[in-house]
């Protein structure tokens, strides 16, 4: 395969030398049909920035785009960049049951965000009208915004000026806008490149949003990198996903990004008979991030794949944040994934790494997330300050070009975030053998009797019994109003297999296993816990609904009898 061709040190920059490098490389959209070529979006992108200049864009601006995921999209993205202000891909509304509650939300960012300019599909005309009501100076633009003129007219872009404000995907009720600047985009882009050997004889193909940090990096990292790209909208993958896989094989696809649910959809949507047609050989890399990789998952997905050509090292477990403009660690490509079984209760309890055999109560799998990756630094912290040494829990924390500088208009934020040149991820990891391993989030942590237990080990216990609506649920430490410490766990319920014990049998399953004596699970319906843009459980926000819900005092005051959430199927 080729060597890269990215180059600049600027996003802007990296997107010229692009589109006069590979001129031919194409960007598809099967949803609609169109294929955008190098020399075809520099065109389009400059009489797109002409245009937005036209409305008063410029250096200093932040244009919020509020469109679907198609060719304009691109166009609209690098023409912002090319007039010299920043761009916030913003959330495309789900539906409208609520749009006054759609309205509200997107307000509140924009004027974080100081968003004066916004482009606005034209499925959103009603949502514009509701925006302009509560922000009376906001200018609406048309996506179709085009302007004849040369780039002579367009300003010199700045290193340091903002290029992108990156809304974190946890970040709904106090959004917090990730600074990225024309440097740091292109010191992010440099270091997925580099890291995951990237060519531009890759075939790249994705249906995570671009207003995700994996779907907007990811994209451009491939783009700007000469290879062809494949981009399908989040709900075609959702839909069809044995679909999206057959045009994947069709296009020898080399390259996917996805969190680690995509790819157990994958494996439920492709029964033996279609593996079978599947010609998967020339696939070289499956990103898997965004959420706890599961080595379950990986090892599903190889074996199940397998008879397809698919070879044991195209699972790619990665780690990353929005705040690195992507990357922190990659393994090194064409490596299989790595397992470590690990004593639960003593990583939890002490921060210590004690192997064991997989598979023995008690233990945890937990999978190598790789090193860091070009330009990165990075180091683990304990509780007391120190630097942790091999095998040590601590706060995962990074530096380097690609790291933001802080959140937008939010210095009280900015300045929590940072120990000196240091920003702290919150996540829990350690290292062994020179690979990261994350263990979950430090607000995350269940806390009982003074003893840390992560989340994700309660969950994992709980939805291997049956009846549960595909193993979907949280864990989370909680206070009754008496003072006594509770485990609560949020299952959503099959209406098709739950039977009328599985309550019991959760609860029976996590004291047993877990060793709690105070366990309280609360049976919802299907899609009643919610997830983070990114696919991530909100635990904090399932704790608030169900803190809401009129019922739960009278479900702990009487453990014997206890009634569920008006949500219960």
């Amino acid at each position: 395969m080729r060597s890269s061709l990215l180059s600049g040190n600027t996003l802007t920059e990296s997107f010229l030398h692009h589109t006069q490098a590979s001129p031919d490389a194409v960007a598809v959209f099967p949803g609609s049909g169109e294929r955008l070529s190098g020399a075809q979006l520099a065109e389009s992108s400059l009489r797109c920035a002409v245009g937005l200049m036209d409305h008063g864009v410029g250096p200093g601006a932040v244009v919020g785009l509020l469109v679907p995921t198609d060719a304009r999209f691109l166009t609209l993205f690098f023409g912002v960049q090319r007039t010299g202000a920043a761009c916030s891909v913003l959330p495309l509304p789900a539906g409208f049951a609520d749009e006054q509650g759609t309205a509200r939300r997107l307000a509140r960012v924009l004027r974080i965000a100081g968003i004066r300019h916004l482009v606005l599909g034209a499925a959103f005309e009603n949502l514009g009208t509701l925006l302009t009501e509560q922000l009376p100076g906001l200018v609406l633009i048309d996506p179709a915004v085009s302007a004849i003129g040369g780039a002579s007219r367009l300003p010199a872009v700045d290193p340091d000026a903002l290029s992108v404000v990156q809304f974190t995907s946890g970040s709904t009720s106090a959004p917090k806008g990730v600074m990225l600047t024309q440097s740091t985009m292109a010191a992010g882009l440099r270091a997925c490149v580099v890291s995951g050997e990237f060519s531009p004889d890759d075939v790249f193909m994705q249906w995570v949003p671009t207003f995700h940090d994996m779907g907007l990096v990811g994209l451009c990292s491939h783009l700007l990198n000469g290879a062809d790209v494949h981009v399908f909208t989040p709900t075609a993958f959702l839909r069809r996903p044995a679909q999206i896989l057959k045009y994947f094989a069709e296009q020898r696809g080399t390259v996917i990004t996805g969190p680690n649910f995509s790819y157990d959809q994958f494996v439920d949507a492709a029964p033996p008979e279609l593996v079978k047609e599947l010609d998967l050989s020339a696939w070289r890399l499956a990103f898997n991030g965004a959420e706890p990789v599961s080595a379950e998952t990986a090892e599903r997905f190889t074996t199940h794949f397998a008879p397809a050509g698919l070879r044991d090292s195209v699972m790619y477990p990665v780690y990353g944040m929005a705040e690195a403009t992507l990357g922190i660690t990659f393994p090194r490509p064409g490596s299989p994934v790595r397992i470590l079984s690990l004593d639960r209760n003593e990583l939890a309890a002490t921060g210590r790494v004690v192997p064991v055999e997989r598979g023995i109560r008690g233990a945890k799998d937990a999978v190598a997330l790789g090193g860091p990756v070009h330009g990165i630094d990075m180091r683990l912290v304990a509780d007391d300050g120190r630097e942790c040494g091999p095998g040590e829990l601590g706060e995962v924390q990074i530096a380097g070009p690609a790291v933001t500088t802080g959140y937008y208009n939010n210095p009280e934020a900015t300045a929590a975030a940072f120990d000196g040149r240091w920003f702290r991820t919150g996540d829990v990891g350690f290292r062994h053998e020179e690979d990261l391993f994350v263990t979950g989030r430090t607000k995350d942590m269940v806390i009982v009797r003074g003893q840390n237990y992560f989340p994700d080990d309660v969950e994992a216990v709980a939805r291997e019994v049956p009846g549960i609506y595909r193993k979907r649920c949280v864990a989370f430490s909680d206070v009754t109003e008496d003072g006594r410490e509770v485990v609560r766990v949020v299952v959503e319920a099959d209406p098709k297999q739950a039977g009328a014990d599985l309550r019991a049998e959760i609860t029976a399953r996590v004291v047993q296993e877990m060793d709690f004596t105070e366990v309280r699970v609360h049976l919802v319906k299907p899609r009643w816990i919610t997830r983070t843009t990114s696919g991530k459980w909100q635990r904090s926000r399932t704790r608030e609904r169900l803190a809401e819900l009129a019922d739960i005092t009278a479900a702990d005051a009487r453990p014997g009898d206890r009634t569920e959430p008006e949500d219960t199927p």
